[in-house]
């Protein structure tokens, strides 16, 4: 029986790759690999190196997760996206969006689905065919109330289907009724569709041509693995970095204590909270870059300081980051590094020689030893992880409190301890309680967190829900369910429907763990009105599965 659960995670110094025994909960492969421009190629050598371990017989499941979204959307390498927009009456679009690609197009539906202002369909041709001669290929749609009745989105993806590669209506992304989020979010997944595409053909055929035929997935911002081939929005692939170093954190360490952890890389730390065990969620969606987005994810913050974060002095003071350049001198980089420091402290391996020489013209600046200086160095880095630590704290507890289980009210976070991970988290670790002035700890495989994160995963399994009592339909598409009702049908009602459809999709999967829960993320019901008369209610539920483990990983 395969039991080998393989998680490989790409970050912006490093691609680690895991093999765990899900049987034994034990890491029985570890790779670390050179990032490379070609993630794809990057991802490939880890896979190539965990199969000397183990047999491609063995394994149960690939889940990947990469920096290849998050990149596109800060460096602004988003595909052309033709953007259309049914705002309606009450909101200025312009505000909506500057992209010169966007435009207005005539079409409402007012607050309950009812159409109030038509279509014009030769006008969306004639804005399709300037996408079309300007070389656009994707296109976006979102109208205001498209998920009272996504008629209009609908009718548009009919008509620009045949002349373009992707078109994304936003009405199936999202239930929630936050227009400008609804709209970032499907220009995102348009804009990000072909390269992830892209990244997942070239992904499967790497597997398939090592002979894995288990299947391939990606991490969510949630912290949930979905299949590679069923990814209806590419944009929730982004932030899936920072989400596997919290999974993994979950999956090496008790967490009975409210507890702040760090992955410091080499270029960028990530910070989380998890109280009672669990992690903070973003409860309205992810700002990622620019874009507020209705992308469910795991609440972090990152910085752009790490291991090979390049140090200078300015004005007296030692400064990290923001810029990365390379490894560490040590390892062959151009210019000194907080890792050089810990190198020269005898915290880490590493010639003691080479990073001593590259330290040396800026402790001369400073007028003291490489040793001082180099104390000095990482007591910077950790200053930085320290002050972004408590900011990220104060807003939290500027705003109400939600965990993947429940929101807390009036909770005020308050950290008794730290977990810390990623290739330099031992060796910073002393120092890092001490500015904290906190216990941290730092588990076994600190250094392949993430990778295990990944690896364990548990399924991303969802059913969307709609119960229409004025027609007297029920639908919930994943599970394949399409009933009839009657008027008395309540929103309690498609609660247990889709319960239990989740239960049976769940009860087919062997991804998920044994106590699997559900969150209802979204929901909503309103009444229909037809001439004076009450004609019915529409009841819309999502349901998903909360992140979750597969295992418990030993040391």
């Amino acid at each position: 029986m395969s039991s080998i659960l393989i998680g490989v995670d790409v970050g912006g110094t490093h691609c680690d790759g895991v093999a765990i025994d899900r049987q034994t909960a034990k890491v029985v492969a570890r790779v670390k690999v050179t990032t490379t421009p070609d993630l794809k190629e990057c991802s490939g050598q880890a896979l190539r190196q965990l199969l000397e371990t183990v047999a491609p017989q063995e394994i149960a499941r690939v889940v990947l997760s990469t920096t290849l979204v998050t990149n596109a959307v800060v460096t602004d390498r988003l595909e052309p996206v033709g953007m259309l927009l049914m705002a309606g009456p009450g909101i200025d679009p312009n505000l909506l969006s500057d992209d010169p690609l966007c435009r207005v197009v005539t079409g409402a539906m007012d607050h309950r689905g009812k159409e109030l202002i038509p279509l014009d369909p030769d006008s969306i041709r004639r804005q399709l065919e300037a996408f079309r001669l300007k070389g656009v290929a994707v296109v976006s749609v979102a109208g205001k109330f498209a998920v009272r009745n996504p008629a209009h989105e609908l009718k548009i993806t009919a008509l620009a289907r045949d002349d373009f590669d992707y078109v994304c209506a936003a009405h199936r992304l999202s239930g929630s009724l936050n227009f400008p989020r609804r709209a970032a979010t499907a220009y995102l997944c348009a804009g990000v569709w072909r390269l992830q595409s892209n990244f997942v053909d070239a992904m499967a055929q790497t597997v398939r041509g090592m002979g894995i035929d288990a299947p391939l997935y990606l991490l969510r911002a949630d912290g949930g693995a979905q299949s590679a081939d069923h990814f209806d929005n590419p944009a929730e692939a982004s932030l899936s970095g920072p989400a596997a170093s919290i999974m993994g954190v979950l999956a090496t360490e008790q967490l009975e204590e409210e507890t702040v952890s760090f992955d410091i890389g080499g270029t960028t730390t990530d910070i989380a909270i998890f109280i009672s065990g669990a992690p903070l969620i973003e409860p309205h969606g992810a700002t990622i870059g620019k874009y507020k987005t209705q992308i469910r994810a795991l609440y972090n913050r990152s910085i752009a300081a790490g291991g090979d974060s390049v140090l200078t002095v300015h004005e007296g003071s030692i400064i990290v980051g923001p810029n990365r350049y390379g490894p560490a001198a040590a390892f062959g980089g151009p210019n000194p590094t907080p890792t050089d420091a810990l190198i020269v402290l005898g915290r880490t391996e590493g010639n003691k020689e080479i990073a001593s020489e590259a330290l040396s013209p800026l402790a001369a600046e400073l007028g003291v030893t490489v040793e001082e200086f180099a104390t000095s160095a990482v007591a910077s880095l950790c200053k930085l992880i320290t002050d972004a630590a408590t900011a990220f704290i104060n807003d939290i507890n500027a705003r109400p409190v939600y965990t993947i289980h429940e929101m807390l009210d009036d909770h005020k976070v308050a950290p008794q301890r730290a977990v810390v991970v990623g290739a330099p988290g031992k060796a910073i670790s002393p120092y890092l309680s001490e500015a904290l002035g906190i216990k941290t700890d730092v588990p076994a495989n600190y250094d392949v967190a993430n990778a295990i994160g990944a690896a364990v995963a548990g399924l991303n399994l969802e059913v969307n829900a709609v119960a229409d009592t004025a027609t007297g339909t029920m639908t919930i598409p994943e599970a394949g369910i399409q009933e009839s009702i009657d008027r008395t049908f309540s929103m309690e009602d498609l609660e247990r429907e889709a319960d239990a459809a989740l239960s049976t999709l769940a009860a087919r999967a062997d991804q998920l763990g044994e106590e699997y829960q559900t969150d209802a993320t979204e929901s909503e019901s309103f009444r229909i009105v037809e001439g004076h008369s009450f004609a019915g209610a529409i009841h819309r539920l999502r349901l998903k599965v909360r992140p979750s483990i597969l295992c418990r990983v030993k040391e």
